[in-house]
């Protein structure tokens, strides 16, 4: 009896011991932003983040697209920009299906190990603005997305206080 117990034991030990590993190890191997878009959006539809680094200019191939599926619920979607990307501007484009009239955020907010650029309940408006195709409706409380001619690009750029709040992040402390 005394010898199951011993084994019993070790066993749980050796588990709790490989899950604590598992957990450290996935903490340190997370090196790279996130992007992270709450909103309502009423028709499928895609989210494309776009990242300016300091050798780049905002092209597709410095971006990540994800597909938004429609919903009357708030979404929570978590953009991963690819490791060691160290973004010095982000942009947001919040859709391409020129069928998608209203949508609602509610946050925009980066993350990056353990810093966080908070944009939730509408304070992502201190770091991104919108273009000329998204203008505020009061009717909906929330933004009608535009055409503007044959034109259709709705996004919200990072402004200079974003630039300034992902160059700390950026930064490595001092010693």
């Amino acid at each position: 009896m005394n010898s199951k117990l011993c084994y019993l034991y070790f066993v749980l030990f050796l588990t709790l011991a490989s899950c604590n590993q598992k957990e450290e190890s996935a903490t340190i191997s997370k090196d790279n932003f996130t992007v992270t878009i709450e909103g309502v959006f009423g028709k499928n539809d895609k989210l494309q983040v776009f990242y300016l680094t300091k050798d780049s200019e905002w092209n597709d191939e410095n971006s990540v697209v994800m597909p938004v599926y429609a919903s009357s619920e708030m979404q929570k979607i978590e953009v991963a920009l690819p490791e060691k990307v160290s973004p010095i501007n982000i942009r947001v484009d919040v859709g391409e299906n020129k069928f998608q009239s209203n949508i609602t955020i509610k946050n925009i907010s980066v993350l990056y190990k353990t810093k966080t650029i908070e944009g939730n309940n509408g304070n992502f408006t201190d770091y991104f603005y919108p273009n000329e195709f998204i203008s505020w409706d009061p009717e909906y409380y929330g933004y009608k997305l535009n055409s503007i001619g044959n034109a259709y690009d709705p996004f919200f750029m990072g402004n200079d206080l974003l630039i300034s709040k992902l160059e700390q992040i950026n930064t490595p402390p001092k010693e």
